[in-house]
């Protein structure tokens, strides 16, 4: 419904206005009636008028007057001026002021909803206009990002030719490079480890905040031709000499801005724009290297390294000396054995190749754990149905650093169980020790007692006590001396025999090294 506002300082011809004429029928509505060109002006001032229906002779301002003061606040408003045939001079300058019409008075009802009804027609030819154009401005980023694509894809058909290229391009408010070409591809980085916690709209909402930064930025900066491709990647086509300039600070702005990181994958450069979605898939290519080149950078299609896929002949020694250095908790050893290892992975093309290498890995780690009576999933709960995990990783950084964890986890886990092992072991061995000092004990007599070769168990007990066994085993029986000493009903060779001597001259001398007196005198002591 168009809205009329009425100026006329006849009070009986403003009334008749307002209230004979079929406003609704004729969809419009009276929301003002005034006396002056003033109070029409204020009226104006404060509200939107589709048309104004105006005296031309009125005190102090005009119609005339009024009609150009009214059309500076709302050039889109229609003006119908009403005046006596005396007046009718007025007609002219009005029609050349932009009035829609003009009336006589005294106003015929019929004439005058004519003029009405034409002046609500060309509003609404006006409307049914401007509707189309806000429609088409509103749909020129779409039109825009669906050519892009296409272009990319080598979906768009007649492109063969530039001058059509260059038209379309001008018709979508773009500007063509006029010598060559390459695409690009700009992806966020770690979207599926942001799109798998409990706040999965709020990580929406900024990856699509930070999507909508980055083609921001490609336009303002004249970067290049940016288009949506899929939920986390923006195509790109660039030109010029600087774009890989322009790029690299654009990571840099992402990284400050939002905390986030992107990778930019680039295609070859091309002359022809037929020959883009070549540069394309080139630069789909090059960004299928972030696996193995990292994230956070600009991978070009020209920088990547044809290397053949390395034989697996010394897998297996390398895969024995990084369990056997877990099991021996030598964490750096772990380390540059995965160095090694993960050499193989970086000759590998595709992520799932990658995954299955490592499927393989764990597969050859629970195989020899269950080899030393160890379960895997038991020790770090580490399954395969956990390992979907690790289609979230973008590069093999990621997956290597991941499969460090889990190693030095394994490690610890068997490094602490070692421990208690050991320690339950040495403490029932100390226990046999105390219950034999009396007689001639030696270490390969322990060690055939508790099924251990004499050397490993002396090791164990090295490890364990600090001290060798021989050393343990001295300083057992003096201590055992020095107590059966301060029992005066005992002889000194009494003492020495139970404390595993036979020779009582070895024992004073052995004692007197150990304790600085000799037995007798560290009995008159006591």
């Amino acid at each position: 419904m168009y809205t009329v506002l009425l100026a006329d300082d006849e009070r009986l011809d403003l009334e008749g206005l307002r209230r004979l004429v079929p406003w609704e029928r004729m969809n419009m509505q009276v929301i003002g009636a005034v006396n002056s060109g003033f109070a029409a002006l204020d009226f104006l001032n404060r509200q939107k008028v589709d048309i104004l229906v105006t005296d031309v002779r009125m005190p102090r301002m005009t119609g005339l007057e009024l009609a150009r003061s009214a059309l500076d606040l709302q050039p889109a408003l229609k003006v119908v001026f009403v005046s006596g045939f005396e007046d009718f001079h007025y007609a002219k300058t009005a029609l050349e002021m932009g009035a829609s019409n003009y009336v006589l008075k005294p106003v015929d009802d019929e004439e005058f909803n004519q003029v009405m009804n034409a002046v609500s027609m060309q509003l609404d030819e006006e409307r049914e206009k401007q509707s189309w154009i806000e429609t088409y401005t509103q749909s020129i980023p779409y039109l825009r990002n669906a050519f892009i694509r296409q272009w990319l894809e080598g979906t768009e058909t007649g492109i063969g030719e530039q001058e059509e290229l260059f038209m379309k391009l001008e018709r979508l408010g773009l500007s063509s490079f006029n010598a060559s070409y390459a695409a690009a591809i700009i992806e966020v980085d770690d979207v599926s480890w942001k799109l798998v916690t409990g706040q999965n709209e709020q990580h929406r909402d900024g990856i699509d905040q930070l999507q909508q930064f980055i083609t921001n930025a490609c336009v303002e900066e004249a970067i290049g031709y940016p288009c949506k491709v899929e939920t986390h990647r923006i195509g790109l086509v660039v030109g010029g000499d600087d774009y890989g300039m322009k790029l690299t600070r654009l990571i840099q702005r992402v990284k400050q801005q939002f905390q986030a990181s992107i990778t930019i994958g680039i295609g070859s450069v091309v002359t022809r724009p037929e020959e883009l979605p070549s540069s394309y898939l080139q630069a789909r290519k090059a960004l299928h290297a972030k696996l193995f080149s990292g994230k956070g950078k600009i991978i070009t299609y020209e920088g990547l390294e044809e290397q053949p896929i390395a034989g697996s002949s010394n897998l297996d020694l390398i895969l024995s000396e990084l369990f056997k250095a877990a099991t021996d908790y030598d964490l750096v050893k772990v380390d540059d054995c995965l160095v090694d290892l993960f050499a193989f992975a970086s000759k590998l093309e595709q992520k799932s190749t990658v995954y299955n290498f490592l499927l393989h890995l764990i597969s050859k780690l629970e195989h020899y754990l269950l080899g030393i009576n160890e379960d895997l999933y038991q020790m770090i709960g580490l399954d395969y149905r956990s390992l979907d995990i690790l289609h979230q990783y973008e590069t093999i950084d990621d997956i290597v650093s991941w499969f460090r964890r889990k190693l030095f986890e394994v490690s610890e886990k068997l490094h602490v169980k070692g421990q208690k092992k050991n320690r339950k072991l040495i403490e029932e061995v100390r226990m046999y020790i105390e219950q034999r000092l009396g007689t001639d004990l030696t270490l390969r007599e322990v060690a055939d007692h508790f099924s251990f070769s004499p050397n490993h168990l002396g090791l164990l007990f090295k490890e364990e006590i600090g001290e060798t066994f021989s050393n343990y085993l001295i300083g057992a029986r003096m201590t055992a001396a020095r107590n059966h000493l301060q029992d005066p009903k005992l002889k000194i060779y009494e003492v020495a025999h139970r404390a595993g001597y036979q020779n009582i001259a070895y024992f004073s001398r052995q004692f007197k090294e150990w304790s600085g007196m000799t037995p007798g005198d560290f009995r008159k002591q006591c």
